[in-house]
C-alpha cells in the first residue's frame, strides 16, 4: 500500500488502562484492586494519574499502594471513522466546568487529543486540568451536534481546490507571462 494522500495529525494523547490497590496489611489482607483508563502521553504519566485518582477519591497514597501493570489501549478497529462521545470536567478560572463533547475520528485517543487542544486553545485549561470522566462510540442517529451530523451524509463531496492544470508535454512552455488559472 502506497503513502495516504491526506497525512493525518498523531495524537499526543495515549490510551492507558492502569490496574493498583493499596498494599496488604495485617489489618486488611486482601485489599480492593482498582482499574482506572486515562489519556496520557506515556505510561509514566498514566501511573501519576492514576494515583492522583487513587489519592483524590479512595484515599490511598503512592508510598501505601502497588501497581500491577499498566497497559495501552488499541483501536480495535483504526480504518474505520466513528462517533466518540466525551465527557470532560474542567477547571477554569472561576470554576469546575462539567461538558460533554462529540468528535468524529478514527482513534479514540486522536479525538481525545483534539478536544484538549481545543480546551487549551479557546478556554486557557491546562492538560493537568482536564479531567476525561466517561468515553463511548455514538451512533450517527444519535449525534445532535450540527458540527458532527453534516458528515452524516453518504453522498458528501468535497471540492477540490487550487488544481493547476498542466498542458501537454509538447505545448508546455518553461516559462510563460501568465498565471496559472486555479479555479
Amino acid at each position: 500500500m502506497g503513502k495516504p494522500t491526506v497525512e493525518l495529525a498523531s495524537a499526543h494523547l495515549r490510551h492507558y488502562e492502569v490496574v493498583g490497590r493499596k498494599k496488604p496489611s495485617e489489618a486488611e489482607p486482601t485489599p480492593k484492586c482498582f482499574r482506572h483508563t486515562c489519556f496520557a502521553p506515556n505510561h509514566v504519566v498514566a501511573k501519576t494519574k492514576f494515583w492522583k485518582f487513587m489519592r483524590e477519591y479512595h484515599k490511598v497514597k503512592r508510598a501505601n499502594g502497588e501497581v500491577f501493570g499498566v497497559r495501552e489501549l488499541k483501536e480495535k478497529r483504526p480504518g474505520v471513522i466513528k462517533n466518540f462521545a466525551v465527557q470532560i470536567r474542567w477547571y477554569s478560572r472561576t470554576g469546575p466546568v462539567n461538558t460533554s463533547k462529540e468528535i468524529r475520528d478514527t482513534h479514540l485517543s486522536r479525538g481525545v487529543s483534539r478536544i484538549f487542544n481545543e480546551l487549551s486553545g479557546q478556554h486557557r485549561a491546562s492538560f493537568s486540568n482536564i479531567q476525561v470522566i466517561r468515553t463511548c462510540t455514538k451512533a450517527a442517529k444519535d449525534c445532535t451536534r450540527p458540527n458532527i451530523t453534516q458528515f452524516h451524509n453518504g453522498k458528501i463531496r468535497f471540492p477540490l481546490i487550487h488544481r493547476v492544470r498542466k498542458p501537454k508535454h509538447s505545448k508546455r512552455a518553461t516559462f510563460t507571462a501568465k498565471a496559472p488559472q486555479t479555479f
